[in-house]
């Protein structure tokens, strides 16, 4: 693999923070967390003139309705402000005004005259509107002949004349019987469930907003025009010619203990001037595909048991990957097969599929080995990267999109080792790696104009809140198009350094290290560890700008996460980067906290059970008891058992397989050997750990004569404050609880 630079490169080494003169600058508050902006971009035109995009603050959505979390009627409250931008001038329109709404889906007419938009009407039963008009607006609302109303989960597509948009509906009929079999489980009063149903209730309730119909809308009269008659559909797209609607239509008979929200899909093609739609994939043969679609619409790839295959809308299956076969033995002789042969067969690689060129006649193909171009036609392949067997030697190469001619695919880059971090061009004809743009900012949210002329991206410098900036193809030069947080130009926020660090085990692991606002090299500080699974990536994070701004620092650590034995993995990973700061001189290591949320909260808790080198511990949301938790979560379906089982958890199996594993991991049995005093969050509303748990460690810590307070938000969720005031409150706790137990004389 060859890499040539094409722009100029900023080499990146591990940042060492300098000397901050102490500044009388505003201080970062727990307002300010909530007051950042950020960026999503919606459509951007085939020339890459306009963007649309949505700008968002927590400030503007701290509050919502958690009660109804699970109800496929509810539509969830969000205020963003809807902004188009002229890349080449800067800019601004509003088609909504300079007004907060919750926009759904926004796209661009094909002659880039007008947009259209789904926005949400508030009221006593909110519902989505279609808004249309030229792109600086105004938008206006279109008046749709139709009883059935556009779906709160439509997609948003114009048609080829830019006269219509493409819409999915639901009838009133189904949204009455999701409402009313909402609150049958939730009020009653009488709720009966069997194990007799093929379904579990929650389960079967969230598949109820898949009942849709594909339709046509009239932006100017509001006409309405069945495209696709009511089916469950998965999801629906058409054809880039329009001619045809390719779609997943939901055939799952009973609840999948296998896969979160397991779906069996079958896969159907319905063409104009045809009067049903023709079967391409059955259930059986879907399961578990991730399909990939060529730009037309009208080809799929896909990879089963690590071949890669092709199919188009008329034509059967092509393998493009067969494993090598061995050879077949001589017919009455016994059955051999040479050594090398049988290496050779049990070691083909295994590949996935990757993304089309424009024209659909070559597939991008990966593998641990490398990465390939694949002709669809009779697949020859070409290997364009080659990856080694060790993947800590490999950058971090993510593939982006393809030039529209085919010629080179653009790809997302990074050093393993240092944030040296951009963007590559790989020629796909001899696999020469060009950098375009490499240095230490990060990189994300690429996204390419049609004709491949204009570039989007999201840059920071990793430590301030990114904004939006557009490129041409070369990326020589980035100009920034927003300016998203203009409030904290000139305001410390925390410098951060990647800190390299080996585990208990001898793993090399890394972290990073976010220093407060005016840190002194030298100086030891206090460090709060925020848990979660794996860290590389700096970036701006608001709590750390807010407790940089108290005199802490703020560390997020790896760990290398063991199946069976999660608990064990945090104590030999966390106190080994706590020892890696202290050995740095950064640490004091009488004032060390620890934190966490969700599985980082859980995590907390489950390693204050096995070491007391934390003065202060927070979790939020966090589970303690893996026992009840098990089975807990119902509006979740299957996930509280599937964590464990197979996922994020970690535990490896059922309850009944390892219950010794479940019990080790639970830390309300072990919470006699807490002596962290521990504050531990949650919200009464919360659907994925219920407060439960917090009531479970509080009530065992207190019973042991343990230190621990537990703050409960009534109204909240997984993210337990559920409004500004909440929200305050709970950044200031958890700061003041970090003060007391770390700030005290000692």
């Amino acid at each position: 693999m060859r890499i040539t630079p094409t722009a100029a490169v900023l080499a990146a080494t591990l940042f060492t923070p300098p000397v901050f003169a102490q500044s009388s600058a505003q201080k970062f508050s727990a307002e300010d967390m909530l007051k950042v902006v950020s960026a999503t971009v919606q459509a951007l035109t085939d020339d890459g003139r306009l963007v649309a995009i949505t700008e968002r603050r927590t400030w503007d959505n701290a509050e919502t309705n958690n009660y109804r979390y699970g109800d496929p009627t509810f539509i969830a409250p969000s205020a963003v402000r809807l902004v188009v931008i002229d890349t080449r001038s800067g800019q601004r329109m509003y088609p909504l005004g300079d007004r907060l709404a919750n926009v759904r889906q926004v796209d661009f007419s094909h002659d880039a005259a007008r947009l259209a938009a789904l926005v949400v009407v508030p009221g006593p039963t909110p519902t989505v509107s279609l808004m249309a008009g030229p792109v600086a607006g105004p938008l206006a609302v279109v008046p749709l002949k139709s009883a059935n109303l556009i779906a709160a989960n439509s997609s948003l597509e114009w048609t080829l004349d830019d006269a219509r948009v493409v819409v999915s509906m639901r009838t009133p009929a189904r949204e009455k019987e999701a409402a009313a079999k909402f609150r049958n489980l939730t009020e009653g009063p009488i709720i009966v469930q069997s194990s007799k149903n093929p379904f579990l209730d929650w389960d079967a309730l969230g598949r109820e907003a898949k009942w849709r119909n594909l339709a046509e809308l009239d932006v100017k009269t509001g006409a309405v025009t069945d495209r696709l008659p009511e089916r469950k559909l998965s999801s629906a797209q058409l054809t880039r010619d329009q001619a045809a609607v390719v779609f997943q239509e939901d055939a799952t008979e009973k609840t999948d203990y296998d896969v979160i929200g397991g779906t069996d899909n079958r896969l159907l093609v319905w063409s104009r001037g045809d009067a049903e739609p023709k079967t391409l994939l059955a259930p059986k043969d879907a399961k578990g595909l991730q399909l990939r679609w060529s730009d037309d619409g009208r080809t799929f790839a896909y990879a089963k048991q690590g071949e890669v295959f092709v199919r188009s809308l008329t034509g059967d299956a092509t393998n493009l990957t067969p494993k090598p076969k061995a050879a077949e033995p001589t017919p009455g002789a016994a059955p051999a097969v040479a050594a090398d042969e049988k290496k050779e067969t049990e070691s083909a690689e295994s590949f996935s599929a990757g993304s089309f060129s424009r024209d659909a006649s070559k597939l991008l193909v990966t593998s641990s080995k490398g990465w390939y171009v694949v002709n669809v036609a009779d697949g020859a392949r070409k290997q364009i990267v080659t990856l080694d067997k060790d993947e800590e030697k490999n950058p971090r190469l993510t593939a982006l999109d393809w030039a529209p001619d085919g010629s080179a695919i653009y790809a997302s880059w990074g050093a393993r080792s240092q944030w040296e971090r951009g963007i590559a061009k790989i020629d796909t004809s001899t696999g020469q790696m060009s950098m375009l743009v490499r240095d230490g900012r990060l990189y994300s949210n690429v996204r390419q104009s049609r004709d491949g002329s204009t570039f989007l991206v999201t840059v920071s410098d990793g430590e301030r809140p990114g904004d939006l900036y557009v490129t041409d193809a070369s990326f020589k030069t980035l100009k920034p198009i927003t300016h998203l947080n203009p409030w904290l130009d000139g305001r410390p926020l925390p410098k951060s350094e990647l800190v390299k660090y080996r585990d208990a085990d001898g793993k090399e692991l890394y972290g990073v290290m976010r220093y407060p606002q005016g840190y002194e090299p030298g100086t030891k500080i206090p460090v709060i560890f925020e848990l979660y699974e794996t860290f590389f990536d700096n970036g701006f994070n608001a709590r750390a700008a807010f407790l940089g701004d108290r005199g802490y620092g703020f560390f997020t650590p790896s760990v290398n996460l063991v199946v069976g034995r999660p608990g064990e993995s945090w104590l030999k990973g966390v106190t080994a980067a706590a020892n890696k700061l202290i050995e740095m001189g950064v640490a004091d290591p009488d004032r060390l906290g620890v934190e966490g949320t969700s599985y980082g909260g859980y995590a907390t808790v489950l390693l204050i059970t096995q070491t007391e080198r934390f003065k202060a511990a927070v979790n939020v949301s966090g589970k303690v008891d893996m026992v009840s938790f098990y089975t807990d979560s119902e509006r979740l379906g299957v996930r509280n058992t599937h964590a464990p089982e197979k996922s994020q958890d970690r535990i490896g199996g059922t309850l009944w397989e390892y219950p010794e594993r479940y019990l080790d991991h639970s830390a309300i049995l072990n919470a006699d050997r807490i002596k962290t005093p521990l504050l531990t969050i949650s919200g009464d509303q919360d659907p994925n750990v219920p407060g439960n748990q917090s009531r479970e460690i509080f009530y065992a810590l207190r019973r042991l004569g343990r230190e621990v307070e537990w703050v409960h938000y009534a109204n909240g969720a997984h993210r337990p404050p559920n409004s500004v005031a909440e929200a305050i409150d709970f950044e200031t706790r958890i700061a003041d609880w970090f003060d007391k137990h770390l700030k005290k004389a000692k």
